[in-house]
Order: structure tokens, then sequence, then C-alpha cells
């Protein structure tokens, strides 16, 4: 007996049924609703890229640990796309002098990482990726740090659910400066950084005393400025671009009205190699999962990679797994109602005609606008038609019978109410109009 092949999707990956598909176009509509409302424009790229492309730019632990590679029949090393920033940036650095600045561009795309599956993560997904290039001051990191609070307050979330906390990698780099740390100490301490949400304070201090051999008075001074980062911030900013730029946003987020949405935070640190400004988080609130929406921030290098041209740009990703664990932990998801408007029955006869009047009727709806299902088997029995067309949520049935057909009638059955009337055809379609 030969075995038989599982139902299951691929490991870490999805189906989407029908109703699966509402919820996502749902989320997918939001998204470009807002972003064209900034002026956004879409776009999209290559499943697969040169394997180069993501060693070059994106992080360590990434490309070593999640990417899916492998070698094309033309023995080149190739990837499947586990983000889209280094995309972006060759589609922008290959047209470069042609595009009009500052460019604005979204997208919603496809991707894959190779991650153990757990709440919140998947090894395949969905991302919105945002991204702005050509504006160098922190006007453009308010921009799109404006556009994630839009969309989730057009997902119907209020100021308790969420909140955007940012930090600056050259603050940062400041900081570790001052506390005297070298390279290989500034890495670890990022990596435990970024980390620090989801381990102890106890944890926390031991992997930056085992791992990154700070002393204990390096230590005690970081985490004096964790605890407390403003009076450090303010002391940097005669010296510090990072502490002008954290300055400078702070004063633009009070400005536009945005304080109770996002909040100064030095933990903040993000994990990819290419930040370099400004970086932010935007994190559900929802004491059942604490965890970050989305990610994103400056990045002025990133372009350079292809050549001397360097453009800076600013940006995020918002993943459609853990916006949809937001909505449903917050009971934002609206409830679907079945895009059928009408059912045409097919009156069970061997003769063609009752087919025939079925399937004009069924046009003429269509060309109205109107979402139209027919049934298409002759032998079907009447009820069996009508308790279909109720369980697939449609709002009318339209019953065409011996006696309809020959007086050139319609019968409809109103399915949310129970209720039917028979007219003629002529005024149905009238009615309709």
């Amino acid at each position: 007996m030969t075995n038989k092949m599982t139902t299951q999707p691929y490991k870490g990956s999805r189906d989407f049924y029908p109703e699966d598909m509402k919820i996502r176009n749902f989320i997918f509509d939001t998204w470009k609703k807002v972003c064209k409302s900034y002026g956004y424009e879409e776009y999209d790229g290559p499943f697969i890229e040169s394997f180069e492309l993501y060693a070059a730019k994106s992080g360590e632990e990434l490309v070593n640990e999640q990417l899916y590679s492998f070698e094309d029949r033309g023995k080149r090393k190739v990837a499947i796309r586990p983000e889209m920033t280094p995309t972006l940036a060759r589609m922008v650095a290959s047209k470069i002098n042609e595009l009009p600045k500052p460019i604005r561009w979204f997208s919603i795309a496809n991707f894959w990482r190779y991650e153990k599956p757990q709440r919140g993560r998947g090894r395949e997904f969905f991302q919105l990726n945002l991204d702005m290039f050509g504006i160098e001051g922190v006007e453009a990191d308010l921009e799109v740090i404006s556009t994630s609070v839009d969309i989730l307050k057009s997902f119907g979330a209020k100021e308790t659910m969420f909140e955007v906390r940012f930090n600056n990698r050259r603050l940062a780099d400041d900081i570790y400066r001052n506390l005297g740390l070298s390279t290989e100490q500034k890495k670890l301490v990022n990596k435990a950084l970024d980390k620090k949400l989801k381990i102890s304070q106890e944890e926390f201090n031991s992997w930056l005393k085992d791992d990154a051999k700070l002393s204990n008075l390096e230590l005690k001074s970081l985490n004096d400025y964790l605890e407390n980062p403003m009076p450090m911030v303010n002391q940097l900013v005669p010296k510090s671009k990072g502490a002008q730029e954290v300055v400078k946003l702070t004063e633009l987020i009070n400005n536009q009205g945005l304080s109770m949405f996002v909040k100064f935070d030095p933990t903040i640190i993000r994990g990819l190699d290419y930040y370099t400004g400004n970086v932010f988080e935007v994190y559900d609130l929802n004491p059942q999962n604490i965890r970050a929406i989305a990610g994103g921030g400056r990045y002025d290098d990133l372009v350079t990679v292809f050549g001397k041209d360097k453009l800076t740009g600013t940006g995020y990703a918002m993943g459609d797994i853990t916006l949809k664990d937001f909505l449903k932990g917050w009971n934002l998801l609206p409830k679907f109602e079945s895009e059928c408007e009408y059912l045409i029955t097919l009156w069970p006869s061997e003769d063609p005609k009752f087919l025939k009047k079925e399937l004009e009727i069924s046009k003429i709806l269509r060309n109205n606008g109107l979402n139209v299902q027919t049934w298409l088997e002759n032998n079907t029995k009447l009820e069996k038609q009508l308790k279909y067309a109720d369980k697939k949520g449609c709002k009318y049935v339209i019953i065409i019978g011996e006696n309809e057909l020959k007086d050139n009638l319609v019968t409809i059955k109103n399915l949310k109410d129970s209720t039917q009337e028979t007219k003629p055809l002529e005024k149905f379609i009238s009615d309709i109009k």
C-alpha cells in the first residue's frame, strides 16, 4: 500500500482559504490606502536575488541562519528574498540619476526566512515595506513614523493599544565611545539590547559581563543611561549628531501631536547592519502579545554598495502575521460578509429552457455590477440549492420555476429576513439599475 501525501503545507507556511483571503485583503487594502494618501507609489522586485546582495547588506544572523539559498542550474548562488530593503536599494541605484527625488515607494511582498515557527512568526510571511530616499533631515523619519501610526489608527487602534519606540544608532555609537567600548563589544551590546525585552535584567547583565566583557562600572553606566537617557542625550547634543537628531525628532513629534504614540527608547537598536541613524519599532501593548509589529529606520550607505553614488534613505517593514495577531488581540477585525449578492437557482428539469433563462438573467445582473452565482446542475432539489445559498451567506436567491418562466416573472427570496416577492422580470431589472 503506497503512502498518501500529506495535506499539510510546508512547515512555517500557510494556506489561504477564502476566509483567510478576506482578512489578508483587508490588511493589504488598508496598507495601500494609507501609503497612497502620503503620495507613496507601489513597486515590486524579483522573488530571487543573488546571494551576494544579502551577504553584503543584511545581518549576519539572517544570512548565516535564516536565508533560503541554493545554486541554480547556471551554477549561480541565489537566495529567496528574506527582506525587501536590499532589493529596493539595488533598484534605486540602477536608476539613481533618472528618478525624481525624493523617492516615496512602498511594496507588499512575500518573504521567506528559515526560522522556528512560533506565535507571530512563520517561515513565510508578507510585509508592507515603505521607504523614502533623498531627504537627509529627520523630517523624513517623522513622515515614515507617521504613516505607521496612521495605518494602525486606520484599523481602529487607540493610543493604549500600541506604541512607537525610537532610538538613534549614531547616538548609541557615541554612548559606547564614551564608555570606551571596542568595536566587538559594541556589536555584542547591540545584540543584547535587541533581545532585552525577551530576557530578564539578570540575563541581560550576565550577557554584557560574560560575553561583552563590560566592567562593573561600564555596566552600571550603561544601565543608568538606559534607565534615564535624556540627561546624557542633552549633554551630548553639542558634539553628537545622533543626539541632535533625537532632540529634533522629539520636537517634531511633539509639534505634530504624536507624543501619545511615539516615545524615545534607548533599548531599540534593530538587528540589521545597514541602519545608521534613527531607528524605531512599533509595539503591541496587549499584555498577552507584547512584541514588535513593525520596525525600520535610517540607512545612509545602502545604495553605495552598487557604486559611488550616495543616497540616504529611511523606511520600515510591517508584517502581516504580527499585525493580524494585533488586530485579533484587540478585537479590531471586522465581521466579513459574503460577497455573493445573488444566487440564481436552476429549476430541476431536463428542459434546457430553464438554464438558458438563468444564464440570461445572470448576465444582466453582472452587467449591472452585481455579484451573481448560478446553479449549474439540473437534477438538484430546490431545497438543497437554498441551503447552499444560506450557508454561503448569499443575500438573495432568484427562483425561476414553471410559472415564472411562462409569465416572464422572477421570485426573489431575501435570505436575511426570510421574505420573498414575485415581480415581472422587467420591473426587477429596472429596480436594480
